[in-house]
């Protein structure tokens, strides 16, 4: 008999946990742009551990855009099962499932890969038990986004059959919606109230359900988003690695449990942060600096604002570096962005596009509520890294004017990684 010490066995089973996610491959992307690859080590809702060529390396999760699961994305095999069921939950998150039952207010929902998961009919928006086909896409977003709802809703697929001008029979599908409550679903039936009456309604016939629910608070952000390779995305509240199985709680409570080698991503910026480049500017300007009447209105389309790409179909490029995120712009161009939540900081890498910097030359100023915050002169390979503060701002100002040269020519200037912090 071999006899182990506690020390002993805490050691080898760190070994082992180490062992069975250490050859994980995967691609850290910092929110400064920088890139880091090596295979995964642990990972909490803190940090992420990854051992690289250089060594292992912590990063903190606040300072990530996205972890990447580089195996996963490589994968050109994987098929997902046929007839997935489609849920949509409260919190946002939405997962391709193979099967959805409720009994007693509680939803089993199974996936192809990992635990069986238990989630309140509270959590559950919508669920859909068809293959989504185009033709019916306009209907099913306008019963499940009415804001008339006031009960459960069933939702039925039914095919019609009408005559052409030609007295040719032809068929087509459509969607009906009925309200009342819902109770239990099997892989058979739907139990639906409606009017007083409770039917069993075959689950051959039923393209979906909507769960009504009252209105409430506003959910809490999410701390991250975690994308599988069939196509889920789960908003989560937190999240950790245990051996080669990921561990999960939703924003709306729902527990998962997957296999590590089914993840594709986790971005890490949701809930933490908003990029600019995903908001509607409240105003948006630009003025060349040779404008005349005989200047042609197209000319403002060419220098118009760049989401997430730069100018002309290009990545956002500073000093070798693309960046996902960002906004791309030209003197003169001001615009602002009203802030409806409290954030406390703005932060970015500014700089003149890789492509022009032998001629750009713009004054970058950022401004709040009116007070200015930063103006700075940016030309050649001069970039800054962006951090203002912004408590009690209101609204966002930015103006990228012409430079020391007064002309516009080569002024293309990104806003990489543009992001307001809570």
């Amino acid at each position: 008999m071999v006899v182990t010490s506690p020390m002993l066995s805490a050691t080898l089973n760190s070994l082992l946990l180490t062992a069975a996610i250490g050859f994980t491959p995967v691609e850290v992307s910092q929110l400064d742009g920088q890139t880091h690859s090596g295979t995964l080590v642990a990972l909490s809702p803190e940090q992420v551990v990854v051992e690289t060529s250089a060594g292992s390396q912590t990063f903190a999760t606040r300072e990530l855009y996205a972890l990447r699961f580089l195996d996963a994305l490589a994968d050109d095999d994987f098929l997902p099962p046929e007839d997935l069921v489609s849920v949509e939950f409260s919190d946002g998150s939405s997962v391709q499932a193979t099967s959805f039952s409720v009994e007693a207010g509680r939803a089993t929902i199974n996936m192809s890969e990992g635990d069986p998961m238990l989630a309140s009919t509270r959590s559950v928006r919508a669920v859909r038990f068809f293959k989504p086909v185009a033709e019916l896409s306009k209907q099913w977003d306008q019963i499940v986004t009415a804001s008339d709802i006031a009960g459960d809703v069933l939702v039925i697929r039914k095919t019609r059959v009408a005559e052409d001008e030609n007295g040719v029979q032809q068929e087509s599908i459509g969607l009906d919606s009925l309200e009342g409550v819902l109770y239990e679903i099997t892989d058979d039936h739907v139990a639906f109230e409606f009017d007083g009456t409770r039917v069993e309604v075959p689950r051959h016939k039923v393209e979906g359900i909507v769960y009504f629910h009252r209105a409430t608070n506003r959910p809490t952000d999410p701390s991250s988003r975690v994308f599988t390779l069939d196509g889920s995305a789960w908003n989560l509240k937190s999240c950790e690695l245990k051996g080669d199985t990921f561990n999960g709680v939703s924003v709306g409570g729902v527990r998962l449990s997957l296999p590590i080698v089914n993840l594709t991503k986790i971005d890490f910026s949701v809930g933490n942060l908003v990029f600019l480049s995903d908001l509607q500017p409240d105003t948006f300007e630009w003025k060349s600096d040779l404008e005349t009447v005989k200047t042609p209105s197209v000319v403002s389309t060419w220098y118009r604002l760049r989401l997430d790409e730069g100018f002309y179909g290009g990545p956002l490029l500073l000093d070798g570096h693309s960046y996902e995120k960002g906004l791309a712009l030209h003197s003169r161009t001001k615009l602002s962005y009203r802030l409806t939540r409290e954030f406390e900081r703005f932060a970015a890498t500014a700089g003149i596009d890789d492509r022009y910097r032998a001629d750009g030359n713009v004054t970058l100023t950022v401004s709040g509520d009116g007070k200015k915050l930063l103006s700075e002169e940016l030309s050649g390979t001069r970039q800054i890294n962006i951090d203002l503060d912004l408590r009690g701002v209101r609204r966002l100002e930015i103006l990228v004017d012409f430079g020391e040269d007064a002309v516009g020519y080569g002024d293309y200037l990104n806003l990489c990684n543009a992001r307001l912090m809570k």
